[in-house]
């Protein structure tokens, strides 16, 4: 019979690449609003940039990571079925879930809040940049928790 609760690897895992998700997606979300300030004529030193990108960091991760995580989270549970289910290419199974969470989650805000909550994903660009954030931490879960699960 299967394990019905997570292993530690899993969580710990899990928590990795949540915080990843959240620092990369808070790093693209600021560095897209700072673009269209630039592309106002805007002149943004690079040392305005790295202080803009700090302050978010600090007060934006209680808003973008349990809104992010739970997506997150739900995906993976998925890609764990998925990867048994299909037997080959685990990587690829948890990425492509990493990417789905991030991409739902932008829809569902927008369908829920009838508006665009997050700047960066007004064009395609950044709802794409955000997605491919989602693949990247999707992957980095599955290879962590296979490497936290045969290091014990």
């Amino acid at each position: 019979m299967a394990r019905f609760f997570p292993s530690i690897a899993q969580l710990a895992a899990f928590v990795l690449s949540a915080v990843l998700l959240t620092v990369l997606l808070i790093i693209a979300s600021s560095q897209f609003a700072l673009g269209a300030l630039i592309q106002m004529g805007v002149s943004i030193p690079f040392a305005v940039r790295l202080d803009t990108t700090l302050h978010d960091l600090a007060n934006m991760w209680p808003l973008i990571t349990p809104i992010f995580g739970i997506g997150l989270l739900i995906a993976m549970i998925v890609a764990g079925f998925i990867a048994r289910w299909v037997g080959i290419l685990p990587d690829l199974v948890y990425a492509l879930a990493g990417f789905a969470a991030v991409g739902v989650t932008i829809w569902a805000l927008q369908a829920l809040l009838q508006i665009t909550a997050i700047a960066a994903t007004r064009e395609l660009e950044g709802v794409i940049v955000f997605c491919l954030v989602g693949g990247l931490t999707g992957y980095i879960y599955h290879r962590a928790a296979v490497r936290l699960s045969s290091t014990r």
